[in-house]
């Protein structure tokens, strides 16, 4: 009695345009590959095994079939915009959502927020500063790695400023 070949490993993503299905299965002739669609399953056929894959979406036709070393990918195409499949989900009534009420402008950065806000703050603090607070801004930066930033003259420049690493992070040591 001869026994059933497993059913090899497979996976299936897809893009805009097509769905593609890798069938894991090594060494396979391209000649000795069969395909062929049933409804909404894709069947690999190879002398070692058979496969047979639930597609996640309608398609229409098989577009390419390449076998290489490692595995049979077969691409296919989505149904078209026009077909009936796609005019019924189009047709369906879409649920409103709370993200449907938000009135916001996609291109613009939220208020006092990103680099260039940033940037002019510490500008600003900077050129409206004394010396001893402007050499306390260097030194605690240059020192901390960038991760500390006092205007304490007194306190910075009788000692080494540590690094600091964010909370869940740890410091390391680059060699340059």
């Amino acid at each position: 009695m001869a026994t059933a070949s497993p059913v090899p490993r497979h996976d299936c993503y897809q893009t805009a345009e097509s769905v593609v299905v890798s069938v894991y299965v090594k060494n396979q002739a391209a000649e000795r590959v069969h395909v062929a669609l049933h409804g909404d399953e894709l069947a690999v056929r190879t002398p070692d095994a058979t496969c047979t894959v639930p597609l996640p979406v309608p398609v229409s036709d098989v577009r390419d079939v390449r076998v290489v070393p490692a595995k049979v990918e077969v691409t296919l195409s989505k149904r078209s915009a026009g077909s009936a499949s796609a005019a019924a989900q189009e047709a369906a009534p879409r649920r409103a959502s709370k993200w449907d009420r938000l009135d916001v402008d996609e291109d613009a950065p939220p208020a006092g927020s990103g680099d260039a806000e940033l940037q002019a703050f510490f500008q600003k603090l900077y050129a409206d500063a004394d010396p001893d607070t402007r050499r306390a801004m260097v030194k605690s930066f240059q020192e901390s790695g960038g991760t500390a930033l006092s205007t304490n003259w007194a306190e910075v420049g009788r000692q080494t400023v540590p690094v600091q690493a964010p909370q869940g992070m740890e410091v390391r040591q680059y060699e340059q």
